[in-house]
C-alpha cells in the first residue's frame, strides 16, 4: 500500500518551471508541443476533405490515432526530460511507436471510468479524472502496461486530490487565456500546463513510500 508525505504540492513552482523551461528553448518547445498535437488533427482533417469512402476514412482515423499517442508519448518523454535536467532532441518525438497501444488502452478504460463517475455523481468523476491524469508520463517513465499505469497513477496522486484539483483549475485558466488570444496563445499555455505536470509527477513518485506490512497476529495461547 502507498502513502504520501502529508506536505502539499509545490503546484506554483511547477507552473514557473513550466514558464522557465518554455523560455529557455521556446523554438524547440512550442515545435514539438505543435507538432504533436497538430499532425493528427491535419491527418484527419484531410482524410475528410479527400477521402469519400467510409472504409478509407476509419483506415485513416486509426492511423491518425496510432500518430497522435505515439507523438503524445514523445511529448511526455520530452518534458519529462527537462523536468529531469536533460536535454531532449527531437527523435525523442517518435520514441513511443512501440508503446502506443499501452496509452490507447489505458486512456481508453479511464474514459469509462471518468464517464461513470461523472454520470453518477459528478465528484466521483472529478476524482477518477485528478488521479489518473499522469498515465501519460507513468507509461513513458515506467513502461508498464495499461491496467499497470492506471493503478500507478492512482497510487502516486493517493492524499493529494485539492492539491491536484488546484493545479486543474489553474491549468483551465492559463488555457483559457491561451484560447482567447486568438488560439495561438495554447501554442505558449499548453506547454506552460503541461510541463508543469512533468514536474509535479516527479514531485509525487518519492513521496509515494511503502507502507510496512502489519506484524501478524499473535497465536491464541491454548
Amino acid at each position: 500500500m502507498l502513502m504520501p508525505n502529508p506536505k502539499g504540492l509545490p503546484v506554483s513552482e511547477s507552473i514557473r518551471f513550466g514558464w522557465r523551461t518554455l523560455k529557455s528553448r521556446p523554438l524547440f518547445v512550442i515545435g514539438v508541443t505543435l507538432a504533436a498535437w497538430g499532425i493528427p488533427i491535419v491527418i484527419d482533417v484531410t482524410s475528410e476533405m479527400v477521402l469519400k469512402s467510409d472504409r478509407q476514412q476509419f483506415a485513416i482515423g486509426m492511423i491518425s490515432t496510432i500518430v497522435g499517442c505515439t507523438l503524445l508519448l514523445g511529448l511526455f518523454k520530452i518534458y519529462l526530460r527537462f523536468r529531469d535536467g536533460e536535454t531532449p532532441v527531437l527523435e525523442d518525438l517518435v520514441s513511443g511507436l512501440q508503446r502506443f497501444w499501452v496509452l490507447l488502452g489505458a486512456v481508453f478504460v479511464a474514459s469509462i471510468a471518468v464517464a461513470m463517475g461523472l454520470v453518477l455523481l459528478i465528484v466521483p468523476g472529478i476524482i477518477m479524472l485528478l488521479r489518473l491524469m499522469f498515465l501519460g508520463f507513468v507509461i513513458v517513465d515506467e513502461r508498464v502496461g495499461p491496467i499497470d499505469a492506471l493503478q500507478r497513477s492512482w497510487d502516486i496522486t493517493r492524499g493529494y486530490t485539492m492539491d491536484l484539483f488546484l493545479l486543474f483549475v489553474i491549468m483551465v485558466g492559463i488555457n483559457l487565456v491561451g484560447a482567447a488570444c486568438l488560439l495561438v496563445g495554447l501554442l505558449v499555455s499548453i506547454p506552460i500546463t503541461y510541463l508543469a505536470m512533468a514536474f509535479i509527477y516527479r514531485e509525487l513518485k518519492p513521496r509515494a513510500v511503502a507502507q510496512p506490512a502489519p506484524s501478524p497476529a499473535p497465536a491464541p495461547v491454548a
